[in-house]
């Protein structure tokens, strides 16, 4: 009886265990489970900040919204605005607010919100670089606390547009300056995400926001995982570890043949080219500019830099309603160059390369170490300048390693998808100077009559007279180049193919955009 006992007691403490083991088993396929409804997309750079009036990134419509928001068409249509209203003249918008959105930290949104954000960006103290966005306010006013109202000095019609700027919670910044404030590393917005956690120099983590306004996130987490190389980007979207990355040309053939991913070959706004600092004796030649223009090979870049992902540049509108296809797109000619060169004084000698007033013709292209597309570019070019005589450098380095004003050429990245003002007057308005402003005209281009179309861009409201107006300015652009424009760069991501809900729109510079609906997207198989 005894023997019996202690095997049925034996029997009994297996079944425990293995009940045990089983629920144990449960819980880690329960856990792992959690853990995988999470998205990881491979950052190409991690961010200074994350205060979105301070500095522009790909994780600002997931963690802010604004009054106004694009659609998949880019067209801008409300978000946090209710409803607004226009004056007859146009010089006077009042805006109600949708009532009951919440910041990440409960508090409510209203219009105190919205005065104090659009007050912040125009603060000179604050250094926003959106602050030239605004200049045609003349006042915002609190009407009520669901109601906002401004002024304009004259009619603007960019501002829709201007007001998809993520609106801040004023209570965040009590007491504290803009700039240093805690804010702009522990964030809070009223996106569909919040901020998680910030490791610096690995990754960064969301949170899906459960009293979000909008669509609720199906996804309940986003890390964003800083991977500077394209090459580790590509592998670990191969193997898995990532979900999201944004791929360079020459990976896309490769990648397109896995089972596990989805390639999606997206046109955008974005284009590449040399910025020419007109600080630079050397650019101040207006012939020098386009000698250099017509000695860049770009039909040779697009098929075998960007392996057909793209198309060749010849003005900042290109993708835009408001395109001008006549004005001069500086086609390969290489003897076009040389006489260009030729009639500026510049002679070749017996080495091969030209001189001036005993200086020879050099310079160095800067781009970023960190995107091998435009270091190919740079190569490739500085390469095919040799034919015209000019002996071109390259300087691949670390962004923390250049300063762009400082740069004798730069290969720049530019390009937006709304509304023609946007990446115009604030890269090719002389206001915009770097030197003078926050502005993004790096180079200190200076031309009167871009200024003046330019300004007249955005105060006049008749469609059709805007769009002769940008017209005309791609024309003066064309004669009086800012840029050596190379080429469009289409943006191919590189996405596991259990995720759904991916809603395509032309994309802006370095591709950004694709995550715009990042809350409608969801696992197929968890």
């Amino acid at each position: 009886m005894l023997k019996r006992n202690k095997n049925m007691l034996i029997v009994l403490l297996v079944l425990i265990v293995a009940i045990a083991g089983c629920n144990k088993k449960e819980e880690v396929k329960e856990a792992d489970t959690a853990k995988e409804n999470r998205l990881v997309y491979a950052s190409e750079e991690e961010f200074e900040g994350l205060n979105p009036i301070l500095e522009e990134t790909n994780l600002d419509a997931l963690l802010f919204r604004g009054l106004m928001q694009f659609d998949e068409n880019n067209k801008v249509i409300t978000d946090i605005a209710d409803s607004f209203d226009m004056s007859e003249d146009q010089l006077s918008y009042t805006f109600t607010l949708k009532e009951g959105i919440t910041f990440h930290d409960g508090e409510e949104l209203t219009a105190d919100d919205v005065v104090f954000t659009i007050e912040s960006i125009m603060d000179d103290q604050t250094a926003s670089f959106l602050k030239s966005d605004f200049e045609e306010v003349d006042s915002i006013k609190k009407v009520d606390d669901y109601k906002v109202e401004i002024k304009l000095k004259q009619p603007f019609t960019p501002l829709l547009d201007k007001l998809t700027v993520p609106i801040l919670p004023a209570h965040a910044f009590e007491g504290v300056d803009m700039r240093t404030a805690d804010f702009n590393s522990h964030p809070i917005g009223a996106g569909p995400y919040m901020f998680d956690k910030w490791d610096r120099g690995n990754a960064l983590t969301l949170q899906a926001y459960s009293d979000f306004f909008g669509t609720k996130p199906s996804i309940e987490k986003v890390i964003f995982k800083f991977i500077p190389d394209s090459n580790v980007r590509a592998l670990q979207l191969k193997s898995g570890e990532v979900d999201v990355a944004l791929l360079d040309p020459v990976q896309v053939e490769n990648l397109e043949k896995e089972k596990n991913l989805t390639i999606y070959d997206i046109e955008s706004a974005d284009y590449r080219g040399v910025l020419f600092n007109m600080n630079v004796d050397l650019w101040k030649d207006v012939n020098v500019r386009k000698a250099f223009s017509y000695a860049t090979d770009r039909e040779q870049i697009v098929k075998g830099i960007l392996k057909g992902h793209g198309s060749v540049a010849y003005s900042p509108l290109q993708n835009h309603e408001f395109n001008n296809d006549q004005v001069e797109k500086y086609t390969y000619d290489v003897d076009q160059a040389k006489s260009l060169l030729e009639e500026s004084g510049w002679k070749v000698e017996k080495d091969g390369f030209r001189y001036k007033d005993g200086e020879k013709l050099t310079f160095t292209i800067t781009t970023p170490a960190s995107d091998s597309v435009r270091v190919n570019m740079a190569n490739y070019i500085a390469e095919g300048f040799t034919e015209i005589g000019a002996d071109v450098q390259v300087a691949a380095l670390d962004w923390s390693a250049i300063t762009i004003e400082d740069t004798e050429a730069f290969m720049v990245g530019w390009g937006s998808p709304y509304d023609a003002d946007h990446h115009t007057h604030i890269l090719f308005h002389s206001d915009e100077s770097s030197v003078t402003s926050s502005g993004y005209n790096y180079g200190s281009y200076s031309n009167e009559k871009v200024d003046e179309l330019l300004a007249k861009g955005r105060t006049t409201t008749d469609p059709e007279e805007r769009k002769q107006i940008y017209m005309q300015f791609q024309e003066e652009l064309a004669n009086d180049p800012a840029f050596d424009f190379i080429a469009y760069e289409n943006a191919v991501y590189g996405i596991n193919k259990n995720l759904s809900g991916v809603k395509e729109r032309i994309l802006g510079h370095h591709g950004s955009g694709f995550l715009w609906n990042v809350e409608e997207w969801k696992w197929n198989d968890r």
